[in-house]
């Protein structure tokens, strides 16, 4: 199922359907992409995958910068070539799993509050998903004590089937893709939810995901470290 009509239905089709939400409650409109005082929005896709709906998304918004992450290193290195064969140069990639983006100091430093938007794409249960993803949206406390104008974040998820309460009630936005696309109701059974950041955060609390994420050791830290560390307890006893 790779050939170019199905890819262009299933995939790069939803992506660009997007397109309208990104921009939409931002500052950047096609209106004032030349004004030097706007900053572009940092958009990252998390479980891009084969590059959706992040590198079709990028085609289009040349003045955003987009991170796209997957855990999947041979995933990425596809979507690096077609980000080369296309020219797309405001596409970076990011290998490795994205609850420890920002796990480490120079992860805080660089990714940590720090997008506008996040995209995802039936990744995995949205309650998950939120904790995975969550620290990665800027706030809109943190954004009141940095300048006092700029937005709160927005994670945009494509997905179908039924939703967990704890979702339901924090939606902002919810738009089936047949109705973005302007085309037959019931081709697809797909929906695009906006959540801000701080509902994001709320799905992640209170659905119990985030207490159950458990981290890659950093190095240094695995058992050799522990038996050290025992020993070096049982050495303080005595």
């Amino acid at each position: 199922d790779c050939t170019p009509e199905v890819v262009y239905h299933r995939h790069i089709l939803p992506s660009i359907a997007l397109l309208p939400l990104v921009l939409k409650s931002s500052h950047d409109t096609d209106d004032d992409t030349n004004n030097n005082n706007i900053q572009p929005l940092k958009i990252v896709d998390v479980g891009t995958g084969g590059g959706f709906p992040g590198l079709p998304l990028a085609l289009l918004l040349p003045h955003c910068e987009f991170t796209l992450v997957d855990s999947i290193q041979k995933k990425l290195v596809a979507v690096s070539e077609m980000a080369a064969e296309l020219d797309v140069e405001n596409v970076r990639i990011h290998c490795g799993r994205c609850e420890e983006m920002y796990a480490e100091r120079e992860g805080r430093k660089e990714h940590l509050g720090k997008y506008d938007v996040c995209l995802g794409r039936s990744v995995t249960a949205l309650p998950r998903f939120c904790a995975w993803m969550y620290p990665l949206l800027k706030m809109q406390q943190q954004q009141q004590d940095e300048d006092g104008d700029g937005e709160e974040g927005r994670l945009i998820y494509i997905i179908g089937g039924e939703l967990e309460d704890v979702v339901e009630s924090r939606i902002r936005s919810d738009t089936n893709l047949d109705e973005l696309l302007d085309r037959e109701e019931g081709t697809s059974d797909k929906r695009a939810l906006i959540f801000m950041a701080n509902d994001v955060e709320e799905i992640a609390v209170e659905s119990g995901e985030v207490d159950k994420i458990v981290r890659s050791a950093p190095a240094g830290t695995g058992k050799k470290s522990k038996k050290k560390k025992n020993q070096q307890q049982r050495t303080n006893k005595v």
